[in-house]
C-alpha cells in the first residue's frame, strides 16, 4: 500500500477505534512544516465539544506498516495515541491568549536558516549567519512533558508588539524557563552514564572540550545568541573560543588555538551531524569563533575568519 493510500485508511476507519462521541467530528491529516524543511503528516480530531484539535503524525505508522504490522493494529495504536493526547491536552490548560499571559512563557530557538526559508517568510525571527532565531512559547509542563507552539506573524499582529520586543521578552524569560548550564564534556559524560563527577575549577582548566546548553537539555544551542551568556563563558574559558554546533540541543566549545585547524573541525562536525544527529535535529555544519574583545561571533574557515555577527531583522 502507497503512503496516500495509508493516509486515506487511516482516515476513512481511524473514528472505528475511537469512542463513540468522535463519530461526528472530522479527521484531517495535511502536511506539517518542521525544523530544516522536513515535511509530517499530521493527523488531527477536535474533541467532541473543545476547540482543542491534538495531532498525532503517521510517518512512523506507515513505516510499521511496511514492516509487516497489520493495519488493524496500526489503527489500534494510532487511537491510543491520539487518546493519550486528548488526556493530556486539559494539562495544557486554554489560556486567555494575549501577550501579558503568555509572555513569561516565551523561549528563543536556533535553526538553520537556509534550511527553513519557507518557514522564516511566516515567523518572526533574527537572522545571525547562516543561522536564525525563531519563537515559541511553552504551554505547559507536567513531569518533563510539555508542549509548545511556534510564534508566527500573526501572533504580533494581535498582541501589538514588534519582533524587537518580541527578541528581548523571549530571551529573557528563556533564562527562566531554561537557565543554560556550561560544564565540561568529561562532567557531561559522566552525568551521562550515571556517576557524575565533582567539577572544580582546576579541572575545568584542564578540560578541552565543553559543552553548553540548558537545564531541559532541548534548544539549548539558543544559548548562542545572549550575549551576557557568552561573555560569562568566554570570562570561564579565559578569552576567544570556537563554538561547534552538536545540535539544535547543545554546543560544543573549544578554547581558541592558532595552530588549530579549522577545516578539520568542519569535517568532525560534518561526520557527527551526518552519523549521530538525526536531521530534524541539525543546526548547522559550520565552525564559529566567540570573540571576547569585541562580543561577537562569526563564521570562521581555515586561515581566515569574517568580521563581526551580521544582524538583520
Amino acid at each position: 500500500m502507497e503512503f496516500k493510500d495509508f493516509i486515506e485508511e487511516v482516515e476513512r476507519h481511524i473514528k472505528e477505534y475511537l469512542p463513540e462521541e468522535w463519530k461526528n467530528e472530522e479527521v484531517s491529516v495535511r502536511q506539517q512544516l518542521k525544523n530544516n524543511g522536513i515535511q509530517l503528516y499530521g493527523m488531527s480530531i477536535r474533541i467532541p465539544g473543545s476547540d482543542l484539535t491534538p495531532q498525532i503524525y503517521l510517518d512512523n505508522a506507515y513505516q510499521s506498516y511496511s514492516r509487516g504490522v497489520s493495519m488493524e493494529e496500526i489503527l489500534k495504536k494510532l487511537a491510543e495515541q491520539y487518546l493519550e493526547s486528548v488526556e493530556a491536552a486539559p494539562k495544557f490548560g486554554i489560556h486567555k491568549f494575549d501577550y501579558e499571559n503568555l509572555k513569561d512563557s516565551l523561549f528563543m530557538c536556533a535553526i538553520n536558516a537556509d534550511k527553513n526559508r519557507e518557514l522564516l517568510s511566516s515567523v518572526p525571527h533574527q537572522i545571525v549567519e547562516d543561522l536564525a532565531v525563531v519563537y515559541r512559547y511553552l504551554i505547559e509542563e507536567d513531569g518533563g512533558v510539555f508542549g509548545t507552539l511556534l510564534v508566527n506573524n500573526d501572533h504580533l499582529k494581535l498582541w501589538n508588539i514588534d519582533a524587537e520586543m518580541l527578541h528581548e521578552q523571549a530571551e529573557k524569560s528563556m533564562k527562566q524557563l531554561m537557565p543554560y548550564e556550561f560544564h565540561s564534556m568529561d562532567y557531561v559524560i559522566a552525568d551521562m552514564m550515571g556517576c557524575p563527577i565533582e567539577e572544580s575549577q582546576l579541572s575545568m582548566e584542564n578540560s578541552f572540550l565543553f559543552v553548553l546548553s540548558n537545564s531541559k537539555k532541548w534548544q539549548g544551542a539558543s544559548y548562542m545568541f545572549c550575549p551576557d551568556v557568552l561573555e560569562s563563558v568566554s570570562k570561564e574559558l579565559g578569552g576567544n573560543y570556537l563554538i561547534l554546533p552538536s545540535s539544535i540541543h547543545e554546543l560544543v566549545l573549544i578554547r581558541e588555538e592558532k595552530e588549530r585547524g579549522i577545516e578539520d573541525l568542519k569535517d568532525i562536525v560534518c561526520d557527527i551531524n551526518q552519523s549521530q544527529v538525526d536531521e530534524e535535529e541539525r543546526l548547522s555544519n559550520e565552525v564559529y569563533r566567540y570573540d571576547a574583545e569585541t562580543g561577537s561571533i562569526s563564521m570562521v574557515s581555515d586561515g581566515e575568519m569574517q568580521q563581526g555577527m551580521h544582524l538583520e531583522m
